[in-house]
């Protein structure tokens, strides 16, 4: 029943230290920062959604564009090809004219020198008849005048050919300069597309980071859940020692009141049978009497507390009084691990603090201290003694006893220097010291 007593307490204080550390946040505020951080995610994600489907309207428009851009291309290929067929044509009839105009520049030369007058008289007077005559003349007429019509027509020819190649190069410049203007929306389209994915990409990193937090968020409620079932169950355990702790010193106040009752009687019982026997004795059972008192004197002498064979216990070097009067003084300090001052105490640094007050000294930890007297039992523990809880050599806790079974100690974390009964945690063994 103790082992499961200090198995109790052992959680209890555990418990307690948790208890004792403030709480950032509650549950609620772990889930009302989830929400949070889940309307940011979906908020993100629509900003992302947003983002790309302006992108894929600019991707179309891109496309599109591109679509009359291989259009103009063709065009073009179609009007390079037009030009160069034109620039031929136009090269073929500047050579044509060229040698037409030699010919002709040649006969204007030959009716300068000899006169277009005497070519025609050679060609009457050469006649055989007025009607050869009149036939030579009318074809030098008619050739004449094909040469001046066929110059004429290729002249003709060559501007046409020349206005259609103005044609198409004005064409062709139409379409360079459109070529330039598509070029120019497609780089404003891939710009403004660059800029889209850039922000969709940090929006994506804007996301990661919140879903990020979102789960550590969670990973802090489910150990805030974690460590609030711990610490209710601690409460539990604790609740659990108290009531046993309260049942055990009821059922101990009960049996010391039942004992103390048949003390009374049987006093009384003593007292009415003095009574009777002194009023019929005489003067040598007076004598007798006087005798036996004598006797019982040096049991006056032995404390009541002294076990009946106690050869091997040293006496009290120590004023037991004195130890427990100090240490009194510190009820309700606080335990702190490593504590040797009022600000705080562990167990072993609390007994230590206290016998150095009455001018004892005791080594600094629990297992040291065992050796600083003779091994007694709890039941022979005196007012002053340590009390130890352990094998020895491997002790974990001591206190200092009060007598009557009690004892007052720096119990664990959580707790503070408070008195307590062997019926609640009882020691393994005493030490007196020397």
């Amino acid at each position: 029943m103790k082992k499961r007593i200090l198995s109790v307490l052992l959680v209890s204080s555990i418990a307690l230290t948790s208890i004792v550390t403030p709480t950032l946040v509650v549950a609620d505020d772990f889930d009302s920062k989830i929400e949070q951080k889940d309307q940011e995610i979906n908020n993100l994600k629509n900003q992302q959604a947003d983002a790309q489907a302006q992108i894929e309207a600019l991707e179309n428009d891109v496309a599109a564009i591109n679509e009359k851009a291989e259009a103009l291309l063709e065009q073009q290929s179609t009007l390079n090809a037009d030009s160069a067929k034109l620039q031929k044509e136009i090269d073929d009839l500047n050579v044509r004219i060229e040698k037409r105009e030699e010919a002709i520049q040649k006969q204007a030369r030959d009716v300068q020198v000899n006169g277009q007058s005497t070519n025609f008289i050679d060609a009457v007077l050469e006649a055989d008849s007025l009607t050869d005559a009149i036939g030579r003349v009318q074809a030098m007429t008619t050739i004449v005048n094909a040469n001046n019509e066929l110059v004429q027509q290729q002249k003709a020819d060559q501007e046409a050919v020349k206005t259609k190649k103005n044609e198409n190069d004005k064409k062709l410049k139409e379409i360079e300069e459109n070529k330039l203007e598509l070029e120019k929306q497609v780089g404003t389209l891939q710009s403004k597309q660059a800029d889209l994915n850039v922000l969709k990409a940090d929006l994506a990193l804007q996301q990661s980071s919140k879903e990020d937090e979102k789960a550590d968020l969670e990973k802090q409620k489910e150990s805030y859940q974690a460590e609030q079932a711990r610490i209710a169950a601690a409460e539990e355990a604790a609740k659990l020692a108290r009531e046993r702790e309260e049942a055990a010193k009821t059922e101990s106040s009960t049996s010391n009141t039942t004992e103390a009752n048949k003390a009374n009687t049987s006093n009384e019982s003593n007292s009415s049978e003095s009574s009777t026997t002194t009023g019929t004795s005489n003067t040598d059972n007076n004598s007798e009497t006087n005798n036996s008192v004598e006797k019982e004197t040096p049991k006056q002498d032995t404390d009541v507390d002294e076990p009946k064979n106690n050869t091997n216990v040293p006496s009290q070097s120590v004023n037991g009084s004195a130890i427990v009067s100090e240490a009194m003084k510190y009820l309700g300090t606080p335990y702190v691990w490593g504590g040797t001052t009022p600000n705080g105490f562990d167990c072993s640094g609390f007994t230590q603090y206290v016998f150095a007050k009455v001018g004892i000294s005791l080594p600094r930890v629990t297992y040291e201290q065992e050796y600083s007297g003779t091994v007694i039992s709890i039941n022979e523990a005196k007012a002053g003694d340590l009390l130890f809880w352990g094998s020895r050599g491997s002790t974990h806790h001591v206190a200092i006893a009060l007598g009557g079974g009690q004892y007052i100690h720096a119990p664990t974390p959580g707790q503070s220097v408070s008195v307590s009964s062997y019926s609640y945690y009882s020691p393994s063994f005493a030490v007196r010291v020397n």
